[in-house]
């Protein structure tokens, strides 16, 4: 069959994430625990470190999604010796708000989604919030180009088990799996995902990263401009 649907990842793989949170935890630990030089690298860091962590586990069925906002803030104080200087729960709401007004986009993620919108169905799937996702997609310009925005949030259920894949099938009548390409940067949420769903999947490795032997992507690109090129 050819293709004719495509699912995108959002995070890092048409929305710049991580360039907004590197800026949005240094400005936190900068105005809260009066950070700066390697003491504020170093808070990033061990942020994005415990941060990550809680994600896989999350992804992995370990903890609730929940967990993840209770406890990352907490780890990150008490790691950094800084749990009596901060209050873990504001800076908690404090990046939130940050996060959610991020609307960095990676270069040449609108023009990607044109070229292909006129070819394919696009749809987005990632582990995101609902409310977050939908803002930063409105702000950024590119949801127009989505037939429809499915999030972890919404369906009850995060990549990469095979469900999340499933019930969009269900909601999608028309769109058939073996028509469809799953594509993201993350290994272990949309690669191992679609693998998981028996999909083939396309890794978005902009960052060189080596391939685990584990995971098997159908296809995997450098840049945005080589994924233009193969679809």
């Amino acid at each position: 069959m050819s293709i004719k649907n495509l699912i995108f990842d959002l995070d890092d793989t048409l929305l710049d994430f991580k360039g907004g949170e590197v800026a949005d935890i240094k400005e936190l630990f900068a105005t809260h625990c009066h950070l700066e030089g390697p003491a504020l690298e170093k808070a990033l860091a061990t942020y994005q470190g415990i941060n990550s962590r809680l994600w896989y586990q999350y992804e992995m069925k370990e903890i609730d999604r929940e967990e993840i906002f209770t406890s990352r803030f907490p780890k990150t104080l008490a790691a950094l010796g800084l749990t009596e200087q901060a209050n873990a729960k504001q800076l908690e709401e404090d990046y939130a708000y940050l996060r959610d007004h991020n609307y960095r986009m990676l270069d040449g993620a609108k023009e990607l989604l044109e070229t292909l919108s006129k070819r394919y169905t696009l749809f987005a799937g990632t582990n995101g919030q609902e409310e977050t996702q939908y803002r930063r997609l409105k702000a950024t310009g590119l949801l127009p180009y989505f037939t429809k925005v499915y999030t972890s949030e919404g369906l009850g259920v995060a990549k990469p088990d095979a469900s999340f894949f499933e019930k969009i099938f269900s909601a999608e009548a028309a769109v058939q799996k073996e028509e469809t390409i799953m594509i993201g940067d993350g290994l272990y949420s949309d690669i191992l995902g679609g693998q998981n769903a028996q999909m083939a999947t396309i890794w978005v490795n902009l960052k060189h990263k080596e391939l685990p032997t584990d995971i098997h992507p159908s296809k995997q690109v450098h840049s945005l401009n080589e994924l233009a090129e193969i679809l």
